[in-house]
């Protein structure tokens, strides 16, 4: 008995495809037989909504399609199928996904309509198409890579062009008389090749198309504000169950419901375990190609689609090819070290020793799987040069690296105490544990001398430093949304700390000197910016998020482009308290930042100016002033440091002057200034401003008093515009 034969129409709206249908009809049954079943995605879309026109659910469409498919073909009445079928994952679903009583041969009849015509026959139509759509359909079944092809499960595809013929008739009858022995020669040439499990277009694909989703998101969890965001743009709400499951949610909605086959899916997982896809150490064991199962063998009693194969449905393709991408995601950046050496050379040496692997004379082969395989599938971007390598999604350090970032990373959460590294780490741990990566028992090459001074096991359950309320900031971060914090009642403060609800745009987290800030935007009602301040982490509570309340990407960039220069020329995490202070700073002018920086000059003992010199970057060093050394001095300094002050004279007890030109605020109240400058001691002269040299006077005078009981002086007047350390203090 003949193989039933039925047949998909393919070509963008407006292409002729229903007049095609209706002069095939006729030609499909003899007299006396039952005809061919026209199948019509319209018609069947008015007898579910009503009116052809009406854009329905899909899926209540393809149910009543598919189920039509499969009466006819259990009947034996052929079938003709007229839709766009644009898209290959729409044709997929026909030819190889969906389960068929009976085996069938699928004929495409493809037909070649310019658009120009289309659209031409479009404005004709009583129920016209959108343009773009048109056009989009169009661009889609010429796309060189994914349009109609044999191999999409079809026994042959005929090439119709409408508008070369006055009569389809007789075109459509000579295509059809020659099927037999088109169908037959290819099936003769595909004889030789070695089918496996993976020789079936929509098996081969949706391995292809799971391996890169992974290489991106190894197990597709929002396990971070990034992650979250980044996934539901793809699908939301996240998908529910195992990773099988969550991946064929993620599949369907990027390539195609035909895709979606969480049973198929977690049998793709099981081979890309067995085969060493997902370990991060390179696997020398050769690929196994994967059993072809028996409803694929052809068994009549299967009903499984007869058609074509793509290349990697040859067994020895299929194995040279896996082979290379298992070796290109284990070692991304794997390049020659040589200059000018040629990359697909390094690529067959570094694999060649895996039986199934690329001989070295098959440069040629592997570029050509290279462009048809990494570029298509997305694995490597279109137009890049080959010259930066074939990296892989986030697959970009070997083995050793990771670990050497694992004790990185390790030190971070431990001693930094950084909560999001706390989290972070042990995501690490379990990865790496997958890989079979130990990295457990490595002592770090470095290490953090400083730790933080908060140990967040003690802090508040609702604080900021705890590491479950550290994500919900960082989310608020990303996202670029409003909050409502609170300043805890009694903690340490400043004269000029605020207190209680803040309503703010958090910018940054960073770890400074003890512990770890927010740095944040103060929302001024009908002002476009507001006061940049800092506060430690423990300090704080989120008790609200608006969610509904957020900023473009364009104002949270220039909100963190004002604080980078205000954290520049600040040398510190502490801005004051003037909002127009700060605008002057952080003004895009030289001139006006220039007229708000204050200028402090010291002069140095010379062993005070020893440890001075060398610390370049402490304040920016386009407003930093070192002394020249004296003559006879031997001590080395870069031709680009900042020494260009005169120094005194040799017989002065401080001859090496130093000038730093930083904000009012820093001069007048920041403690990292004052930590670092005062305890110099008597290894520093301030010259000025004299309300600084007055206020460590006096703090010298003050410790005396508590320490050695010597009666303390009385304060000296103070400059409102620079009040000095002792007044940002808040006393109680």
């Amino acid at each position: 008995m003949a193989t039933l034969r039925c047949h998909l129409l393919i070509g963008q709206p407006a292409s002729g495809k229903t007049t095609l249908a209706k002069a095939l009809a006729p030609l499909l049954t003899g007299p006396g037989e039952a005809p061919a079943l026209l199948l019509s995605t319209d018609v069947i879309r008015a007898e579910v909504f009503g009116d052809a026109a009406v854009q329905g659910p899909w899926v209540d469409i393809q149910q009543r399609l598919h189920q039509r498919i499969q009466e006819a073909v259990a009947a034996g009445t052929p079938v003709i199928v007229d839709a766009t079928h644009a898209r290959r994952a729409w044709r997929l679903a026909i030819t190889q996904a969906l389960p068929l009583p009976a085996p069938v041969e699928w004929i495409g009849w493809w037909l070649y309509t310019d658009l120009p015509t289309s659209l031409e026959w479009n404005n004709r139509r009583q129920r016209a198409v959108p343009v773009p759509v048109i056009q989009e359909m169009a661009a889609a079944l010429a796309d060189p890579h994914f349009g109609p092809c044999r191999a999409e499960g079809f026994a042959a595809i005929c090439a119709v062009v409408p508008t070369h013929h006055g009569e389809l008739t007789p075109v459509l009858q000579a295509e059809l008389a020659g099927l037999d022995k088109r169908i037959r020669s290819a099936t003769n040439r595909e004889r030789k090749l070695q089918r496996h499990g993976y020789s079936r277009l929509l098996d081969l694909e949706r391995l292809l198309y799971l391996i890169k989703l992974l290489s991106s998101w190894p197990d597709l969890a929002a396990t971070d504000p990034a992650s979250t965001e980044a996934l539901e743009e793809i699908l939301s709400p996240l998908p529910e169950g195992d990773l099988a499951a969550r991946a064929a949610a993620f599949l369907g909605q990027l390539h195609g419901q035909c895709f979606a086959d969480a049973t198929a899916i977690r049998s793709d997982l099981s081979w890309l375990e067995a085969n060493g896809f997902c370990s991060a150490v390179p696997v020398s064991a050769p690929i196994q190609l994967a059993e072809v199962p028996q409803r694929k063998r052809g068994n009549a009693a299967s009903g499984e689609s007869h058609g074509g194969l793509p290349p990697m449905g040859d067994g020895p393709v299929f194995m040279r090819v896996m082979t290379l991408l298992r070796h290109l995601l284990q070692q991304p950046f794997d390049r020659p070290a040589e200059r000018g050496a040629n990359l697909h050379q390094h690529l067959i040496a570094a694999t060649e020793l895996i039986p199934g692997a690329y001989l070295s004379g098959e440069t040629a082969t592997l570029r050509k799987d290279l462009e048809k395989i990494l570029t298509p599938y997305g694995f490597r971007n279109r137009n890049d040069n080959v010259r930066h390598g074939y990296c892989l999604g986030t697959a970009v350090l070997p083995a050793a690296r990771l670990q050497e970032l694992h004790n990185v990373l390790r030190q971070s959460a431990g001693r930094l105490a950084d909560p999001s590294a706390q989290n972070l780490l042990a995501e690490l741990d379990e990865r790496l544990g997958w890989a079979g990566i130990s990295a457990n028992g490595l002592a770090p090459v470095r290490s953090y001398a400083r730790h933080a001074v908060v140990d967040t096991k003690l802090v508040r359950r609702d604080s900021l430093a705890a590491p479950r309320r550290a994500e919900a900031i960082e989310a608020a971060i990303v996202e670029h949304r409003r909050v409502l914090l609170e300043r805890y009642p009694g903690v340490g403060s400043f004269a000029d700390s605020p207190d209680g609800a803040l309503r703010v745009w958090p910018l940054q987290l960073i770890f400074h000197n003890v512990g770890w800030y927010l740095l944040y935007e103060e929302d001024q009602v009908g002002h476009e910016q507001g006061l940049i301040r800092s506060e430690r982490l423990d300090r704080l509570a989120l008790r609200t998020s608006d969610g509904g309340v957020r900023r473009s990407n364009e104002e949270h960039s220039a909100a963190l482009a004002r604080l980078e220069r205000l954290l520049h020329h600040s040398g510190g995490i502490y801005f004051g308290a003037d909002l127009e202070q700060q605008l002057a700073i952080a003004s895009p002018s030289a001139q006006r930042r220039s007229q708000a920086l204050t200028t402090l000059r010291f002069c140095c003992a010379p062993w005070a100016f020893a440890f001075i010199r060398e610390g370049l970057q402490r304040y920016p060093i386009e407003h930093t002033r070192f002394s020249n050394p004296l003559p006879g001095d031997s001590w080395w300094h870069h031709p680009k440091a900042p020494h260009v002050l005169e120094p005194g004279r040799s017989s002065d007890s401080h001859p090496y002057p130093v000038e730093l030109d930083l904000p009012s605020w820093t001069v007048a109240a920041d403690i990292d200034l004052r930590s670092w400058l005062f305890a110099f001691g008597g290894g520093i002269r301030i010259e000025s401003p004299d309300v600084l040299r007055q206020e460590l006077v006096q703090r010298c005078h003050d410790a005396m008093a508590a320490n050695v009981g010597q009666p303390t002086p009385p304060q000296p007047p103070r400059i409102a515009v620079t009040d000095g350390f002792v007044n940002r203090l808040r006393r109680t």
